[in-house]
């Protein structure tokens, strides 16, 4: 984790007046947030002190998020206003506005902290950050043995106690994705309970059944995916007809009337938001998303259902 910081005088009161965290593994972005966090409130009442935003939520006010960060700390010395989502596309017109606006003379007293998985660094924004206050670059490890020690060390901060091998059994079973090693550590937590040993034997049984048990929920989605193409294919057709369906798709004719059953409830676009959501959970079951199959399916259904 790499961090640069202004040197301006008069930015000094323990923290920047305003911190951009940045980096492609959630799971280093939460560490450095924590300890922010820390850093600022110290152990003040955190109802007053804190506000939370995320640019990615429909309906953010940008306004709202600057009348915050002027907000003066109740009983504390200071206060955080987090905003989450600055990569975003709905998040442009905060950040090259009202925020570039706060920036020109933010409050002393308050700690803006802006979160996400990456920035260019050429835009104004960004510059006008690195200027007055600091950026925290969160980078993990990249080697086999590095990454070995911070599974090992992970499991130490969960209250597990690794015996010889179990970090790497992990790593050989999950790969150096940090995010994703972060869940099954947190899962493997779970199975060790108060008595908190883990063996390599207990990792290869554990993660590998969790591994054999999500190749059904990949084939039920690759099934849906497979649905979703066929009935997009029939939506584009004109006419929007069983003959039609049959002929240009090479199925059988109940099949095709049932296609275009389906495919006269949904229009084009929504169609592809649906198939938008598969690939979304396609990608989480495969652990790009450290999310479990069951929340990943469930928000599948609620995508395609809305």
């Amino acid at each position: 984790m790499s961090s640069s910081r202004s040197s301006e005088p008069g930015a000094e009161p323990g923290f920047a007046p305003v911190v951009l965290v940045c980096g492609p593994e959630a799971t280093l972005r939460d560490a450095a947030l924590a300890e922010l966090r820390e850093r600022v409130l110290a152990g003040a009442p955190r109802d007053f002190n804190e506000d939370r935003f995320d640019l990615g939520a429909s309906g953010f006010d940008p306004l709202a998020i600057v009348a915050a960060a002027r907000t003066l700390p109740v009983m504390a010395r200071a206060r955080l206003v987090l905003v989450r989502g600055i990569g975003e596309k709905r998040a442009e017109k905060f950040l090259d506005g009202a925020l570039l606006e706060y920036l020109e003379s933010p409050l002393a007293t308050t700690c803006l902290v802006l979160e996400g998985e990456e920035v260019d660094k050429r835009q104004k924004w960004v510059k006008r950050v690195a200027k007055i206050g600091q950026l925290v670059e969160c980078t993990g490890p990249t080697r086999p043995a590095e990454v070995r020690r911070w599974i090992e060390a992970r499991m130490r901060q969960r209250g597990l106690r690794p015996g010889s091998g179990a970090a790497a059994a992990l790593f050989d079973q999950v790969g150096p994705e940090l995010d994703r090693l972060a869940l099954e550590i947190e899962k493997l937590a779970l199975f060790a309970g108060e008595r908190g040993e883990l063996s390599a034997d207990d990792v290869a049984e554990l993660v590998g059944q969790l591994r054999a048990r999500a190749v059904y929920e990949l084939a039920l989605v690759g099934a849906l995916a497979n649905h979703f193409r066929r009935l997009l294919r029939a939506r584009e057709l004109r006419p929007l007809e069983a003959a039609e369906v049959q002929r240009k798709l090479g199925v059988h004719p109940f099949a095709a009337e049932k296609l275009v059953e389906q495919a006269r409830r949904f229009d084009l676009r929504r169609l592809k938001v649906c198939l938008d959501a598969i690939r979304r959970t396609d990608f989480a079951l495969k652990g790009g998303v450290p999310i479990g199959p069951r929340m990943a399916l469930e928000r599948l259904v609620l995508a395609v259902c809305a």
